[in-house]
């Protein structure tokens, strides 16, 4: 008799810790809800420059990003990286890296990153963002502020790089869609949307 309360007290053990295992990753979700919550889109724009390698782009990205394939872009002769990154608003960033070497085809320095996100509504104005982006990287060399519904502003960082700002704003029957989107390139060669901002 002794014997089997033994047991049955060894199992209800068991079973109490096996039934609290799940609040215990409860509470881990909720650390990681909290830590994608505190997402800096600039601050993790800061950890790259033009020039790194693909290794230092590797090294240097959160370990709970979740990345695409790597893939190479014919038309472009780069490779592309595609990641989601933590936090509200869909954030996600794109990297592309030339291939010195065209027989190897393999990455070796970033040209080009993108971070960009959609919002559900006009959590932050472009002023805002603005202002954040300057705190980071000094004043601007252009901001367009213009009364259509896409707005940009560009900065010169490390390198010679232009960090660009697109910001636009969709009406939906809710309210407003924000499309925000970061891009750092090196040398902008065309006249297109990107180079405007910050010729």
């Amino acid at each position: 008799m002794y014997k089997s309360n033994k047991v049955v007290t060894a199992a209800m053990t068991l079973l109490v810790i096996f039934m609290s295992m799940p609040s215990a990753n409860g509470q881990a979700n909720n650390k990681t809800a909290k830590c994608d919550e505190a997402f800096d889109p600039i601050e993790f724009i800061k950890r790259f420059k033009i020039g790194m390698s693909y290794t230092e782009v590797q090294s240097a990205l959160p370990k709970s990003v979740d990345q695409d394939i790597l893939s190479y872009i014919t038309t472009e002769e780069v490779f592309f990286l595609s990641v989601d990154l933590p936090g509200p608003g869909s954030w996600n960033a794109s990297f592309k890296f030339d291939t010195l070497d065209a027989a190897l085809r393999r990455p070796e320095r970033m040209v080009e990153l993108s971070c960009s996100a959609g919002l559900s509504s006009r959590s932050e104005s472009f002023d805002s963002i603005v202002l954040k982006v300057t705190e980071a990287f000094g004043e601007p060399v252009q901001v367009s502020r213009s009364e259509s519904k896409f707005q940009q502003a560009g900065w010169r960082v490390s390198g010679g790089s232009v960090l660009t700002l697109e910001y636009s704003i969709v009406p939906n029957g809710a309210g407003n869609n924000v499309s925000i989107e970061f891009i750092i390139k090196k040398n902008p060669r065309h006249n297109s949307a990107n180079s405007k901002a910050v010729a």
